[in-house]
């Protein structure tokens, strides 16, 4: 098999893709690698197009100068996913009934301190 690179069709941003990941994008293109490569979208565009930008204004903003013609259907497919990019807590993932919670206490000397040099100014 060659390189298994995917460029993105916004952003011109090249991904070095695991064999595992790149199957499964081939499969979801029915395995045809120009297909593949005429919709591959990065994350990070994929999030701008979310938000609301055009492609040409996310391609202003990144300064990316390339003039490849993106499909409207794959802009249309983006839009309409609902799969967000926010990953699970990696612990809790890990461990049933966890739940992740801080508390965040300050030192009676910290607290102290931090009014003593505040109180300076």
């Amino acid at each position: 098999m060659k390189t298994r690179k995917l460029k993105c069709v916004v952003t011109g941003k090249v991904l070095f893709a695991t064999k595992d990941y790149y199957d499964r994008k081939l499969e979801a293109h029915d395995n045809n690698p120009e297909e593949l490569a005429k919709s591959y979208i990065c994350k990070e565009a994929k999030k701008l197009l979310k938000q609301g930008y055009s492609v040409e204004s996310i391609r202003e903003m990144l300064n990316v100068d390339i003039v490849v013609d993106v499909d409207q259907d794959v802009i249309n497919e983006i839009l309409n996913d609902n799969k967000s990019y926010l990953r699970g807590n990696k612990i809790g993932d890990q461990i049933p009934g966890l739940v992740n919670t801080t508390v965040h206490r300050t030192d009676p000397e910290v607290r102290d301190f931090i009014k003593r040099i505040t109180s300076r100014e």
